[in-house]
This record gives structure tokens, sequence and C-alpha cells, in this order.
């Protein structure tokens, strides 16, 4: 096998080796046309009379190739920061083990990278990756000309390509050569089943503008979507405008750079937003002098309001009426063909269950809201008063009351283009304290807030199919076309359910007499909008799709880049993902007040056996901070943990483990 071999002094003596003819083609029926090039550097001992004595010590590396002159490495040489790391970062990791494995990646095809940071977005939580960085800028045009291997310069292969991954070292005492340097099998489908979509589009992209109304309620170090919307606007070559009340977080200074302009709001902005609030917000955004290309929310109470600024100000939008229906869970409940209750006192409420006869258990909600808070199961005529009690002290005072289906529960993530859907996927949504399967919990403590959010369902494969088949088309009977939709639902006369397996709990063959009727959808909400607070980065890990960058390029109509980001892995799900939820829990006569420091740094110290299967965890509550008591309707996360396993059983086992191994206080 021909080869290339270059020098590189840094402290220690380097070499990299590398075949002169490397390419290959990823995806279905090898529509990806990469060249991938897979370098072998060495550590090798330097002798006192070593050529590194002519070297300044400046504490950077020296490259020696061909017999030329020595040059330096540095950032300009290599394209950008981000490559220079990534050398950097494997020549320490070499030295340690002795030999390692690089792969660079170049797009074979000429166009515009379809998002900065695509090889790491799709990479960076594969099997055998130590390592993933993107070396492209946004919006950077590639020519799609394959490199001479046998005569490119070294800096130019990190200069070409999108993005590099440092292997794992399977062993330290491995000897590679060159002959010899093959990754493994299993690396090798799983790299092309990962980067099986195209790299770069043929389309012209230019730099869009996006005006965002409304940021997270949380900041960054509380679990903030923001985070993810902007990194993805940074990443997709857009800039955003934010229109937000003054005193929001987003002011300030270590987040100016995440956006191109803060638009303050005036004393019309409010949630639920008044009626002239969209005025308000088309006269801000005409009030800038930089064309706009689209406008967007992530909050509920702003989509519909933000849909009419986006009609009266020419941008793309979908209807403001499919939103107030979508979003509105009494309206919702009509609209799918049942008869639930809307009032605002107890008594209506059982004046309602006493004509209609119904039967108990039911479900009480305030019919706009979020984080299911004031959501309360009750299970006869006396639970009605405490259930709206516990309502009125939420944001929406009206709330709608229905029959309580006991079907496992499931999130339905849909993405939908000009009618079609491009991506689907669904999720396990395991059973809550307020669904009173625990009798340990006390009844004030039992609320409707997420324990684990398991990806993909385990449901029977004919309950998957009607749920895609059923939603999707609820979705469309709405009005939508297009959007990304987070959609909440139960299995009607499931053929399975929860119960104890073992040391876990997981969906099984349920024991209940079987109904004529089928399984069918039971719809709770439809959120036309990612997932919310970090559910979307566990879609991330499972399927390689960022929720976010496909809503802005939405946005903007750009769909060429919405059908390439909403395509999946080549294999599907890459592992079992579980979210592991953790919610503030405390005896009512404690002030509430959190008295923890990083409980999710203190687990994984304690437990590092825990952290080999946990790929993302996030301490949601502060030391000192103040925590409101579930009793008063208001539900709250104080960390989480994204769990990973090929085997579903071998996840929720760690899951479980990770929420009984948890510790924090609330005094």
């Amino acid at each position: 096998m021909a080869e290339r071999e270059i020098t590189i002094f840094w402290g220690n003596h380097f070499t990299v080796q590398w075949a002169t003819s490397q390419t290959t083609k990823c995806g279905l029926n090898g529509n990806t046309a990469l060249q991938v090039v897979d370098l072998l550097l060495t550590a090798k001992p330097i002798s006192g009379d070593s050529a590194t004595q002519q070297f300044p010590e400046n504490g950077s590396p020296w490259y020696l190739e061909n017999g030329r002159e020595p040059q330096p490495a540095n950032a300009e040489a290599f394209g950008s920061q981000e490559a220079y790391e990534f050398l950097l970062n494997c020549l320490e990791a070499t030295k340690l083990s002795g030999n390692r494995i690089v792969r660079i990646v170049v797009p074979l095809q000429k166009g515009v990278i379809i998002r900065s940071d695509i090889v790491p977005l799709r990479l960076k939580y594969a099997p055998g990756v130590e390592l993933v960085a993107s070396f492209s800028t946004p919006l950077q045009v590639f020519s799609g000309d394959a490199l001479r291997l046998d005569a490119v310069a070294f800096p130019e292969l990190f200069r070409s390509s999108a993005g590099g991954i440092l292997l794992q070292n399977s062993s330290p005492a491995t000897k590679l050569t060159l002959g010899h340097l093959e990754v493994s099998p299993e690396f090798r489908a799983d790299f092309e089943s990962k980067l099986s979509i195209p790299l770069v589009t043929p389309v012209p992209v230019t730099r869009k503008r996006i005006v965002l109304v409304g940021c997270s309620y949380r900041d960054p170090t509380s679990g903030a979507w923001t985070t993810f919307a902007c990194a993805a606007a940074r990443a997709l070559g857009i800039d955003l405008v934010i229109i937000e009340k003054p005193g929001c977080w987003i002011e300030r200074p270590e987040y100016s750079d995440w956006y191109e302009a803060l638009l303050p709001a005036g004393s019309w902005w409010s949630n639920p937003p008044g009626d002239d609030m969209a005025d308000h917000i088309v006269a801000l955004v005409r009030s800038y002098d930089k064309k706009v290309d689209g406008i967007v929310a992530f909050l509920e109470p702003f989509l519909a309001t933000v849909s009419r600024a986006a009609e009266q100000l020419g941008l793309p939008c979908q209807p403001a009426e499919s939103y107030e229906t979508a979003t509105d869970k009494y309206k919702l409940a009509m609209f799918e063909g049942r008869e639930p209750f809307f009032g605002s006192t107890a008594e209506d409420a059982l004046d309602y269950a006493t004509r209609e006869n119904l039967k108990y258990p039911l479900i009480l909600k305030p019919r706009l809201g979020l984080n299911s808070e004031g959501v309360v199961r009750v299970d006869d005529a006396a639970g009605i008063h405490s259930a709206v009690e516990m309502i009125q002290k939420t944001f929406y005072k009206s709330f709608t009351m229905e029959k309580y289906c006991d079907g496992p529960e499931v999130d339905v993530n849909v993405v939908l283009l000009d009618g079609e859907v491009v991506f689907c996927e669904i999720s396990d949504d395991f059973p809550k304290s307020g669904d009173g399967g625990d009798e340990r919990v006390p009844a004030s403590q039992r609320n409707f807030l997420e324990t684990y959010i398991v990806h993909p369902s385990a449901l029977p494969p004919t309950e998957l199919e009607m749920l895609r088949e059923s939603i999707s088309n609820t979705i469309r009977r709405l009005g939508f076309s297009s959007g990304i939709m987070h959609v909440e639902a139960r299995v009607d006369r499931s053929s399975v359910e929860y119960r104890p397996v073992g040391s876990i709990v997981d969906l099984c063959p349920t024991d209940k007499v079987a109904k004529p009727s089928p399984p069918a959808p039971w719809v709770l909400e439809i959120n036309p909008r990612p997932p919310g607070l970090t559910a979307s980065r566990i879609v991330e890990s499972v399927y390689g799709i960022d929720y976010f960058g496909v809503a802005l390029t939405l946005a903007i109509n750009d769909k060429e880049r919405v059908k390439t980001l909403a395509r999946p892995f080549l294999n599907g799900a890459q592992h079992t993902g579980a979210m592991v939820l953790i919610g503030a829990e405390f005896d009512k006569t404690c002030e509430g007040i959190f008295d923890s420091d990083d409980i999710c740094e203190e687990l994984l110290s304690r437990r590092p056996d825990l952290a080999e299967n946990i790929n993302r965890y996030e301490c949601l509550a502060k030391k000192g901070q103040k925590i409101p008591h579930p009793s008063t309707g208001a539900n709250t996360f104080v960390a989480y943990f994204n769990v990973f396993s090929k085997s579903r059983k071998e996840a929720l086992k760690i899951a479980a483990e990770v929420r009984k191994e948890v510790r924090y206080s609330i005094r």
C-alpha cells in the first residue's frame, strides 16, 4: 500500500502516516460521497541529539514533510483554531498511548456546508469515538474536489475537511502499522450510518436573519432551550434578533454574542399576550433597519400571536387558528371528538360530573399551561375541590375535566414539511406519581412531572404505526402543513401496560380483558414547537437530529436543509436513550430552599461506574434557590441524566439506579 509520512516535533517526536488513496461513499445507495483519510499517529522517543533541538521553545508543534524546511503548526496554517486545537488534542492522546487513529472527512460534493457543526452533531455520541471536532465555518463553500493524497501538504488535509474524529484507543500496548491500519468493521458501519446525509447542499445558501420572540424562562445555567436555538442559528449561518421584555437574563453581557440585536419590548408585552401584541411586534420588527427573513417563537402562549405578526410581515407562517386550537387543551379535546368539561369553579365541575354521570377517575388540568403544572387525577367527587384549588394557584385559572385515560403515555415528535411527514419518532413517557400507582408517595406530592422518557418506544409495532398515522392526520386536520410538533398522547385500550420486570418497570402484555375496539390514540396536548427543557438533546443522541436547527430552517422556508437535517441515522436509533428526570420532592413543612451543590457531579464522583452510560446531565437547581412545593401546582426539575445503552433492559436498570442514588437536600 502506497503511503505518506510526515514528522511532527512537539516535546515528543511523532510520525503521521496515511495511505495515498482513500475514498468511501456513505448512505443509502452510496449517495453521500466523502473522502475519508485515516491518519496513524505514532509517538517515538527523542534521543539527546534529536533534530528538535533546532526548533524554538515556543510551545507550538513543528512539522517536517518531504525533506522540506520545518514549518510551524498554527491555527492559520491549519485553517481554523478548531482544527489546530484538534491536532494538539490528538498529539496529547498519542503521547499517552503510543499510537492513535484519526479520521479526516472531506466532502466530495460542491456546495455549502449544511451546518458548520454537522460532523460532531452526527458523530459525537458514536461508539468508539473519543473526540470529534468541526473544522467548518457557517456557510463555508466546499469545492467537492478530492485531495491528491500523494502530494497534499499536511495542513491542507485539515483545511479541506469538514471535521475530524479521534478514535478511542483499544489497547495502549497495541502496535499499529499502516499496512494493518484498519478501523473496526463495527465503527466503519456505524460511521456510514451516521454520515448518511449530504454534508453540503448544492443549492446556494446565503446568510439569513430571524426574529426570535421570547426566550426560555430558565437561564442557561438551569436548562434553557434558548441555548440550543442560539447554537443552531450560529451553525446555520442565521443571525438572531431577539424581542424580550427588559430584565430578562438574555441581557447579561456574557450572552451578547448570541444575537445580532436585542429589541426590548414595551409595556404591551404580556403572557398571555394581549390582542394588540401582534401589532406591536410588527411595528418593532419594521423599525429594525435590516431585512428579516423569518420570525419564530418557541413558547406556546406566543405562537398564535407571532403567527399573526408573521402574516402581516409577509414571512413564512402557519395559521394562527391552528395554534389556538392545538395549544388549548379544551379546544383540542373537542377537536378530537371528545366531550370535556370547561369551567373555573369546583361547583360547576361537580354539577357537570353528576349531570353527565361521569365515571371516576377523572383528570383536571388548566386549559393552557406548561410543565404539567396543575394537572390532577381525581378518584372521587371530594377530590375535585382540592384539584380546582390547586389549579387556581397556577398561571391559568380556567380548566378542563374529562375521563382519565390509563393507557401508556408517549411523546410523538413529528417534522412536517408541505404536508409530508419527513420524520417521526415516538418515545415512552413512563408513569408519574400523579397516575396513582405508588401509594408510598404522599397525596400532596403527586403530580404529572415526567420521571423517565425512553427512546425509542417499546409499544407493539401496530400501535406505533397507528399513532404515527392518526396523529399525523390530526396535525394536518388542524391546518398545519409544516412545523415541528411535540405531541403528548396515551394509547387507549393498549395491549401493553407498565409492570415490574425484575428490578425495573417496563411495558408488558396486559392482563386486562381485551376490549372489542382496537387501540386508539388519546391525544393530551399538541405543542407546535420542539420538545421543551432539554428533551431535544436526547433525540440528538439517539437519532442525530437537532430539532431547533430544523425549526429555524423551517422558519425561513429552507426546504432543502429541512429535509436533510430531519433525516435520522441510516439504521435508525443508535441506542436506547433514557432521560432520567429528577423532580423536587420534599415535605410541606420545609422552607423549600435547595441546600445541595451540583448533585450530578456528586453522583458521578461517587458512582463513576454509572458515568460510563451517561452522555449528558445537568443540575437544574442552584444552592439557595427557593423551590415551590408540588402542592402549589408548580413542578420543578432539579436535575436530569441522559442514560444510553444498546440494551433497553440495561438502560432502564441504569436509569433506575441513577434515580435511587441521586442525593439532594431541601430545607
